[in-house]
């Protein structure tokens, strides 16, 4: 059998959306009512009343804008947490990869597929991966065009969350410097690797094993890393000057902020293939809390 094959892999990419479609459509219906709540609690619980803000414009204490501005402020509090949910629910997913395979019926029906070792990994890594993320997205706008669609009936003013997503992304300061991009992706990726690193590695509790296990090694990190005199280490990751004549700011990155990052950048594809190797040793029976 070829390593991969693509009209094989395609049709094991069909079976595995199919046959898991009962799994990923609760999981929708689960982001959906989460992030529908989180709506309804920044706009209608926390911050100003908007009867109250109603009432002041009746009485001239507020104005329409006020009233616009203040409300505008309480759905970019949904866009926020929606995006650090996103954040969450793809290291959820990412550590679940190998959900379907919870017990010996499955575990031996998906190690028999009749397809290579690396189709079956890149099929749950798509998976868990492209679907969960249009799936949580999906889950947002669903949730905000539900917000949306109450709060015409109670005659509230029209503002929509979806857009404000991208607007802080694509304005967010972290954006003037492809440094600051490249090193936001980094990270991102890097512990999103390190979370499916976990879900292959355990096989109970997988996403509190490895939010456990990470946890303990950053602890562990500090410790170390607090016996440093770091008096004596003068390094600026990222620094500035000030040109009073062309009134400009020049952002200076150290060499070792391109240092670390490259570091970064190359253990992504090797947790990777460390969770691919793991997956490879899986076996069909297997009573350990570990893949090995």
């Amino acid at each position: 059998m070829s390593t991969f094959n693509f009209n094989r892999f395609s049709q094991a990419l069909k079976c595995h959306f199919l046959v898991e479609r009962k799994s990923w459509i609760r999981l929708f219906g689960i982001y959906t009512l989460v992030l529908f709540m989180a709506n309804l609690f920044f706009t209608r619980v926390n911050g100003f009343s908007y009867s109250s803000m109603e009432e002041g414009i009746e009485t001239g204490s507020w104005s329409m804008e006020e009233l616009i501005r203040t409300y505008t402020q309480h759905v970019e509090q949904t866009s926020v947490f929606g995006v650090v949910f996103f954040c969450i629910a793809m290291l959820f997913c990412a550590s679940f990869m190998f959900s379907q395979m919870k017990d010996t019926r499955k575990r031996s029906a998906y190690l028999l597929w009749p397809v290579s070792n690396l189709e079956k990994y890149v099929v749950s890594l798509l998976y868990s991966i492209v679907l969960m993320a249009v799936l949580t997205i999906a889950a947002y706008v669903l949730a905000d065009a539900l917000r949306v669609f109450i709060d015409s009936l109670t005659g509230r003013i029209i503002v929509w969350g979806t857009p404000m997503i991208f607007t802080r992304i694509i304005y967010s300061p972290a954006f003037e410097h492809w440094q600051m991009v490249w090193m936001l992706f980094n990270w991102v990726f890097y512990f999103h690797s390190l979370y499916i690193v976990g879900g292959t590695l355990f096989r109970r509790q997988q996403f509190l094993m490895t939010s456990a296990t990470i946890a303990v090694v950053v602890i562990l990190l500090i410790i170390v890393l607090n016996q440093i005199d770091w008096n004596s280490v003068n390094i600026d990751f990222i620094n500035g000057t000030w040109d009073e004549k062309t009134k400009t700011y020049t952002t200076i990155f150290h060499p070792f902020f391109y240092i670390l990052n490259t570091a970064v950048t190359l253990l992504i594809p090797i947790h990777y293939w460390i969770s691919y190797k793991l997956f490879t040793r899986m076996q069909v029976i297997n009573n350990k809390w570990l893949n090995v």
